[in-house]
């Protein structure tokens, strides 16, 4: 109840904030243009007509004169007194370091400031918050509070820093898009404090910021009216690094006070970390590219990995080379504009909840991970997979690149080596993760003697067993029984190991051998179900996935649907054929089976449903229009093969027979064939084939 009352009474300072912001933008719309201060669509920008920019110094000035008073409260109008507080310790570092991005971003935002100058004023207000007494200064482990050296905590500052200020300039790309997330982070982060009992005037620090940041958004909400600019969007990122190492700095830090301030702003942090990879990787292609200029092949697929979305010009990326610092549409707002077809509305919109359901998402983890662990790992499982979703471009250049470093036995050395160092982290990993669940670890030395007994096992028996010597990309499925039963004897091994070492009291946790027990099996089970996913994970990803990402990143316009006719074995042998790397860049998306057989009607055969006989083909294509049929089978009435060629004339279609049989090898006959074969046909590229005689090639 005190707290709400407080709440109360300091509203008005967060609403002062707004106000003011809104007043001062305003009148920024209508002075910055005469000043100079106006960015012009040109390059990369999405808006169509100038804006004036530069209007984060109206939110600047509302929060910093809104605070001020807030300020002049705390302290009974004796400013001197201000710094026994912790809010005025940080309110002093964060105007030393924002009066040194404010100079930075009006300069740039009127003059455009070489990037080398610009790093270096970031470097400036980073040492100046840390002399100023924020920064990271300690830190806590296992409820042991240390201080750092300055030879560390002066570095990790300034690079935090510079980090954070970069993400919500990078963020800074939609109309109201870094201010929104903005008001959200500080939302969030503000309620964090209140549910775990932190102090009020942080809380009202935080609520001002969003009074102000929401006092611009009015004027900067699509369609904007005016751009925060270099100005702003540093000073957003300043504020966020400061209240993040001011967590991370408290005496009583747990995992939990990190992960919500970091989860908070984690919206502009991941599309650092994807920028950074997606670049680096495109480096790594770009000079295959150039290695390779010689192999169409691999030159087509390296293209359409590094090129997923059309924005990257592989010629100039190869003349003038491609790197970290290297500009793209590729961030995460550029995604989301695509997919909601250039309404910025909406893409934004779509940015705040991705960033509103991680906050409560991270806020609920902290509550519910204390009574239920093993929620917490379900929850962080599905967190993964969403984020894989949103790293689609990432993952498709980077098996695009992975799959031509190794897709030859020879090149796949290093590939080998790694498997038992895999294998060692994969066990270790399970050992820990039994422990994050029951959160009862066996004190010393019976928790080093527990691990070996429960991971030396697997690690030995698969050495010596030569298993490591398969070329698991194109590993047999005797290759993976092999492999079962190997992880089956090991798991045999430690449970006799278990047994003798609970016998002579070595490995007993919490003197319970019931306990010692399920801790085994749920390693055993953790344990073999990683190091099968690892070698499924590497033909998943070098096939199937592989061509899913680039199918989701191709353009609609660019993909030829297909009917697969027959759903036996060479239908299995033709998806098989079409979902690895050799054909990564057609742009084949399979719609479904065709099948005379009744018994297979509506099923799912090889990953793909069923849609019904020959006769039915007028009905599917009215309902998905499609570009082809492959027939895998020879094994076709003649009534049928007619219905499907009729069809194939009335609709101008494409038909192409998928064979895998065997033959003699007469030499003639190889050579007939080789000149007949059919290559699926990809983007632009003249359809050798003649789409009005659908019978050739079949």
């Amino acid at each position: 109840m005190e707290t709400l009352k407080q709440l109360i009474t300091n509203s008005i300072f967060p609403l002062a904030a707004f106000v003011v912001s809104l007043i001062l933008t305003r009148i920024c719309i209508a002075v910055l243009p005469h000043l100079g201060y106006m960015d012009i669509p040109k390059g990369r920008h999405i808006h169509k007509k100038p804006v004036p920019r530069a209007g984060g110094i109206g939110f600047i000035l509302a929060f910093w004169i809104s605070i001020s008073l807030y300020a002049a409260k705390l302290c009974g109008g004796d400013f001197s007194k201000l710094t026994d507080q912790k809010v005025g310790q940080f309110l002093i570092a964060l105007a030393g370091a924002s009066f040194i991005l404010l100079l930075t971003g009006l300069y740039d935002d009127r003059f455009d400031m070489p990037s080398l100058l610009k790093l270096m004023l970031h470097i400036s207000a980073g040492a100046v918050l840390f002399f100023l007494g924020g920064g990271i200064r300690t830190f806590t482990l296992l409820n042991h509070t240390f201080t750092l050296p300055l030879w560390a905590a002066l570095p990790l500052t300034v690079i935090w820093t510079i980090g954070i200020v970069n993400a919500f300039n990078l963020i800074d790309g939609l109309d109201g898009l870094a201010a929104g997330l903005a008001s959200i982070s500080s939302i969030v982060i503000a309620a964090w404090i209140l549910l775990n009992g932190g102090n009020m005037p942080m809380v009202i620090l935080l609520l001002t910021f969003c009074g102000a940041c929401l006092g611009f958004l009015v004027y900067n909400f699509s369609p904007a009216r005016i751009f925060m600019g270099d100005t702003g969007s540093m000073f957003l990122g300043l504020f966020f690094a400061m209240t993040s190492m001011d967590q991370c700095s408290r005496p009583a830090v747990t995992v939990a006070a990190l992960l919500v301030p970091l989860v908070a702003i984690g919206v502009p942090i991941f599309d650092v970390i994807l920028a950074v990879w997606r670049r680096t990787v495109r480096r790594f292609g770009v000079h295959m590219l150039k290695e390779n200029l010689d192999n169409a092949e691999v030159v087509t697929e390296l293209e359409h990995g590094i090129n997923s979305t059309g924005k990257v010009e592989i010629r100039t990326a190869i003349e003038n080379g491609s790197g970290v610092m290297s500009a793209d549409q590729d961030h995460l707002h550029h995604r989301l504009l695509r997919e909601s077809h250039n309404k910025t509305s909406r893409a934004v919109l779509l940015m705040y909840a991705i960033s509103i359901v991680f906050s409560l998402g991270a806020i609920g983890l902290t509550f519910i991970g204390r009574s239920m662990p093993a929620l917490v790992f379900l929850l962080v499982i599905i967190g993964i997979f969403f984020v894989l979703r949103l790293a689609n471009i990432e993952l498709l250049a980077s098996m695009s690149v992975l799959a031509q470093g190794v897709r030859r036995p020879r090149k796949t050395l290093l590939l080998t080596i790694a498997h038992p160092i895999l294998d060692f982290l994969l066990v270790t990993a399970s050992f820990f993760l039994v422990y994050v669940l029951i959160r009862k670890p066996p004190p010393p030395p019976n928790g080093l003697y527990l691990y070996l007994v429960l991971s030396a096992p697997y690690i030995l028996v698969l050495l010596f067993s030569g298993i490591y010597r398969t070329y698991w990309l194109r590993a047999g499925i005797e290759r993976y029984f092999r492999l079962l039963k190997l992880l089956a004897i090991a798991a045999v091994i430690s449970f006799i190991l278990l047994n003798i070492c609970a016998w002579k009291n070595w490995v007993i946790v919490d003197d319970s051998k019931r306990m010692t027990m399920i801790i085994f099996l749920l390693n055993t089970s953790f344990s073999v179900a990683a190091i099968m996913s690892e070698r499924f994970l590497l033909h998943f990803f070098e096939a199937f996935a592989l061509r899913s990402y680039y199918l989701k990143n191709s353009p609609e316009a660019s993909r030829h649907n297909t009917i697969i006719y027959g759903g036996g074995l060479g239908c299995r042998m033709y998806i098989n054929n079409l979902y690895s790397s050799r054909h990564l860049s057609c742009p084949f998306r399979i719609l479904g089976i065709v099948d005379e057989d009744p018994s297979l009607q509506n099923l799912n055969v090889y990953g793909f449903r069923v849609l019904g006989t020959s006769g039915d083909l007028d009905a599917l294509y009215k309902d998905k229009p499609f570009d082809s049929i492959v027939l895998t089978t020879v094994n076709i009435a003649d009534r049928h093969v007619e219905n499907i060629r009729a069809f194939a004339r009335e609709h101008n279609i494409r038909v192409t027979m998928f064979l895998a049989q065997e033959y003699p090898a007469d030499l003639d006959f190889f050579k007939v064939l080789q000149e007949k074969a059919i290559s699926p046909f990809v983007e632009n590229e003249p359809d050798k084939q003649d789409k009005g005689a659908p019978g050739r090639g079949s």
